[in-house]
């Protein structure tokens, strides 16, 4: 008889949903400390791997697989990831096979299903982190746990012995698999050793249904006499290496465990875990509602007794980890103790998974141990319960509803690549880098060690190497053989703060050496130290785009850096350049014979430019190029901000004469949308300064989850209530300064928290401070939000909204004009509200 299969195109598409959401983005996302830090193990040899790993807080199997795999597929973060997620696909696939043995093949849809949309299970499906090994590996020890269980009843069932022989090897077969599974396990992490508790609390109760009790029990003591047996060997040579350390400050009480590991399995999320008890509620009542139709139709069936055993393993991998986590996690004297982190519950997820597919599933009941059982075939084919439709749309509901939410910060930023390429650019032989980064090193080294890094590049000294922090007599001890032994030094600060705050290495090397190069990156800094009159010169560099142009007779164009394809609001946008300056007309009254010039506009002078989509420029910036007849590198930063507007941009340089050479295309996302006048709730016309207006603003009461409510002039508003203040800005001409926006709401009494008639206040940057005033573009209208917190104590009485700029350092207000505004106090009336008690 054939049999129906309508099932497996679901479980097809099923995994190339679940390969998509893992491999989507997946190098889009900055190495962080742990991922650099497992590069950097990886790429001493094999023993020195696994050495190092001995000491370290994990077993060594994840740094095994991840050895040859980056010397096969390189370290770029996609290449490094894949791995994971290739690792994360099977656990998805394993989840067939592990919901068909609990419920039936509509089961393993189900749990394929729910692992391949988990927001948690992508995560750290994208993280070059064991964790995603270590739940395979659970996984499918919970597997073949599950085919063992039945294995005794199944030989009391047979009758004959012409199959004894074959029963014997595929049961053979279960246990070694299950030992294998077990013990990878094991070298994966050491928490892994928590799966043992689980399941021998399975076992136990399990066995005391069962009149060969005796049997199974010996069995499986036999089976973890093995799996400890090929661990043993690991304990051994770890052990005396591992040192006693901790990193909890506090612990956290067992309630928020629970709580993390709840969100976690409904939406994916680690922080402000308070904020979704509802999404736990939810997942939580579909799987009682789920489970109790399961067992309902069990009892129907006769099936009670299979189903039970299966409840048992589900409900104690579920219940039981978020204990365990806290348990380990409590302060102690031997070992390792962790902090609660969330991917210490992702081996026990799948599991939760497979009973969560259970519950959801039209075919509820387990597969018969035998084909003579056909009362559980019977229960299996029964009718479907109105209830399953509803639990299925609520599961996956609440799982599409986080998945977005994962990918939303997804991007790579220029945190350290440009800093890296400035020293390969203009290093030469003889040099050195001195990193001070605390022990944020791993991330340096990440980036400077990567292909394509120049075989030449310079050593890299880690200081302090002697002391937690670096002091000026510490500096002397430490710097000083590295000066004997190098003509050139680069210090690379990185988050110096760590470990040098008081700038001991700087203060050292500028005391000695002339400060040849000076770049900053945000809060870290790189500086060239040498002897004075030192040329720094990029000759022999090799660009990350090379290409070769000559936009004006006597500049020639080698190529560019240009680490990031997608910035947002924020994030740095910096532009490497490879240039060559030959002998040119030097412009009149720009340069002199040592140092060339070249402006920014489009004018008769050339000049490096970030074009908007629309064509327009937006930045620019000043080059020199000194020394001539060299190749010198120029790394030239652009702001982003807030407004501006969104879509894809690209650098060029234009010389007089010449046509524009481009230098690559940047994406720019998650700025302000366009806004018309239109949008504009109550348009006005007022002016601040010379070249600021306010056109128009909105005001609302905000109501939470239910959104805002637009209020009118002399609204009616409470004590405790949220006001929320939309100001409408647009710029008619350049601004030259950065202003701050103030908002008050002035009463007429004294409040005496402020020591003034201000009772509410919301005082900052435009955006945020996303889009200083200095950075406006002209003409483009913008939207601010100012929130107004009615305090609890606030009189009932009528209250002004006033509203102006001023300067951040002088506390000097802008002068004013048009409607609404009150020269005298610089400041423009938007109206009243009454407060009322």
């Amino acid at each position: 008889m054939k049999r129906n299969r309508c099932w497996l195109p679901l479980l097809l598409l099923g995994l190339l949903v679940a390969f998509a959401l893992r491999a989507y983005r997946l190098g889009d996302q900055n190495i962080w400390w742990d991922e650099g830090l497992a590069i950097w193990a990886v790429r001493h040899s094999f023993v020195e791997t696994t050495l190092w790993t001995a000491g370290d807080v994990h077993p060594p199997l994840y740094f095994w697989l991840l050895w040859p795999w980056v010397r096969l597929a390189g370290e770029s973060e996609f290449a490094a990831r894949y791995l994971t997620a290739l690792v994360a696909m099977l656990t998805v696939a394993a989840m067939a096979p592990l919901g068909r043995r609990l419920g039936g093949p509509w089961a393993g849809v189900a749990a394929l299903w729910l692992l391949a949309l988990s927001r948690f299970h992508v995560w750290w499906s994208q993280e070059m982190r064991m964790y995603a090994l270590a739940a395979l590996a659970a996984t499918l020890s919970f597997y073949f746990l599950l085919r063992w269980i039945s294995e005794p009843q199944r030989t009391q069932r047979a009758q004959g012995n012409s199959r004894k022989p074959l029963r014997l090897l595929r049961s053979l077969q279960v246990e070694t698999s299950w030992v294998g599974a077990t013990v990878a396990a094991l070298y994966t992490i050491y928490f892994s050793a928590l799966l043992l508790v689980v399941q021998n609390l399975y076992v136990f109760i399990v066995g005391l249904r069962r009149a060969d009790r005796w049997a199974l029990w010996r069995r499986w003591l036999m089976m973890q006499g093995v799996a400890l047996a090929l661990w043993a060997p690991w304990l051994a040579l770890a052990l005396p290496r591992m040192r006693s350390w901790s990193v909890v400050q506090e612990p956290v009480p067992p309630g928020f465990v629970f709580l993390l590991d709840g969100v976690l399995l409904s939406v994916g999320i680690s922080t402000q875990v308070e904020h979704y008890l509802w999404a736990v509620l939810v997942l939580l009542a579909v799987l009682l509602w789920g489970t109790m139709a399961l067992l309902s139709q069990a009892r129907r069936a006769g099936a009670l007794g299979p189903v039970s055993e299966r409840l048992w393993l589900l409900a104690l991998g579920t219940l039981l980890p978020p204990l365990m986590v806290w348990l380990v996690t409590q302060p102690r004297m031997l070992f390792y103790t962790p902090r609660v982190e969330a991917r210490y519950f992702l081996s026990f997820a799948p599991l939760f998974y497979a009973w969560l597919g259970w519950a959801m599933s039209p075919y509820s009941h387990p597969p018969a141990p035998s084909p003579s059982s056909t009362l559980l075939e019977r229960g299996r084919k029964g009718p479907e319960g109105p209830g399953v439709g509803v639990r299925v749309a609520l599961a996956f509901a609440l799982m599409l509803w986080a998945l977005p939410g994962h990918y939303a910060n997804r991007r790579l930023r220029d945190d350290l690549q440009s800093t890296v390429r400035a020293i390969w650019a203009q290093a030469r032989p003889g040099d050195a880098v001195v990193l001070v980064s605390g022990d944020r090193y791993p991330m340096f080294l990440y980036y400077y060690d990567r292909a394509p890094a120049p075989a030449d590049r310079p050593p890299v000294y880690l200081v302090p190497r002697k002391s937690l922090r670096l002091d000026a007599p510490g500096a002397d001890e430490e710097l000083a053989p590295i000066a004997e032994a190098h003509t050139r030094i680069w210090l690379a600060q990185v988050e110096r703060h760590l470990q040098d705050p008081e700038g001991a290495a700087e203060a050292w090397l500028a005391e000695r050496y002339t400060r040849l190069l000076a770049l900053e990156f945000g809060h870290n800094r790189l500086s060239l130290f040498g002897p004075a009159g030192e040329e720094v010169t990029a000759d022999g560099a090799h660009p990350q785009y090379p290409l070769f142009a000559t936009p004006v007779a006597g500049l020639e164009v080698l190529g560019y850096d240009l680490p990031v394809r997608e910035v947002r609001p924020g994030d740095p946008l910096r532009l490497g350049l490879y240039l060559r300056a030959g002998p040119p007309l030097v412009p009149e009254g720009l340069g002199g014979e040592e140092c060339f010039w070249y402006w920014t506009a489009r004018s008769s002078l050339p000049g490096v430019m970030l074009v908007e989509p629309s064509g327009e420029m937006l930045w620019g910036t000043l080059l020199t190029l000194c020394p001539p007849n060299r190749t010198i590198y120029r790394l030239i930063e652009f702001p982003v901000t807030a407004c501006m507007p969104a879509g894809r941009y690209h650098f060029e340089l234009t010389a007089p004469g010449g046509k524009p050479v481009p230098l690559g295309e940047v994406q720019v996302t998650q700025t302000q949308p366009d806004l018309s006048p239109a949008e504009i709730p109550r348009p006005m016309a007022a002016r601040l300064g010379e070249s600021i207006q306010l056109v128009g603003y909105g005001l609302y009461r905000d109501r939470g989850i239910l959104g805002k409510q637009a209020l009118a002039p002399g609204a009616v508003v409470r004590p405790g209530e949220h006001l929320l203040l939309d100001l409408y800005w647009q710029a008619d001409g350049p601004v030259g300064e950065n202003y701050v926006v103030f908002t008050h709401l002035v009463g007429a009494t004294h409040n005496p928290a402020t020591g003034n008639p201000v009772w509410a206040q919301d005082d900052h940057e435009p955006l945020r401070g996303g889009c200083p005033t200095s950075l406006w573009i002209s003409g483009r209208l913008l939207r601010d939000r100012y929130e107004l917190i009615l305090p609890a104590d606030i009189p009932a009485g009528e209250y002004l909204l006033e509203v102006g700029m001023y300067r951040w350092d002088t506390g000097e207000r802008l002068p004013v004009s048009g409607d609404g505004a009150d020269p005298p106090n610089r400041r423009i009336l938007l109206g009243t509200v009454k407060v009322e008690r």
